[in-house]
């Protein structure tokens, strides 16, 4: 039985520029989009066919199963040259296609905090946007195993960029 998906807007509203989007992105229908905990930043936008779109900027978002009671926390960065990868250990490299265009992704873990104790699955992805003219990166971060982020990719791949 395949699964059914649906797609969440990973947007920001700067007070002059108005509202832009990073991602349209595509999850498993129980999964909900919230408001993250970091601030959401814009710094240069383009407009394609009629929707402005974040070129340079950062979000940040919760994504909440709430009947799993589990949660994920994903930060958005945009930009017009590359960023910088976070450094993981253990980490799986792989390939997939997002928005029609080829990704990098990088499955391992990270450890966060002032002591570095809390460890966290981190699943990164990267690709570059030419219709955009920007660099997209996005990283999951969970508590839990690196499995269930991987079990997101799937449809993490059907979401679009532009």
């Amino acid at each position: 039985m395949k699964s059914s998906t649906r797609d969440h807007v990973v947007a920001a509203t700067h007070f002059v520029l108005g509202p832009s989007n990073f991602i349209v992105l595509r999850l498993p229908e129980n999964w909900d989009l919230r408001l993250g905990r970091m601030p959401m930043d814009i710094d240069y936008t383009v407009f394609i066919d009629g929707v402005r779109w974040a070129q340079a900027g950062q979000a940040s978002a919760l994504l909440v199963d709430a009947k799993a009671r589990r949660a994920i926390e994903l930060t958005v960065m945009t930009a017009r040259e590359s960023v910088s990868p976070p450094k993981l250990f253990n980490a799986r490299p792989g390939t997939c296609r997002i928005g029609g265009h080829d990704a990098a992704y990088m499955l391992g873990g990270a450890n966060f905090g002032l002591f570095k104790t809390k460890h966290y699955a981190v699943l990164h992805i990267a690709y570059r946007c030419e219709e955009t003219q920007r660099s997209v990166d996005l990283r999951f971060m969970h508590k839990g195993s690196p499995e269930m982020l991987e079990g997101l990719l799937s449809s993490v791949e059907r979401s679009r960029c532009h």
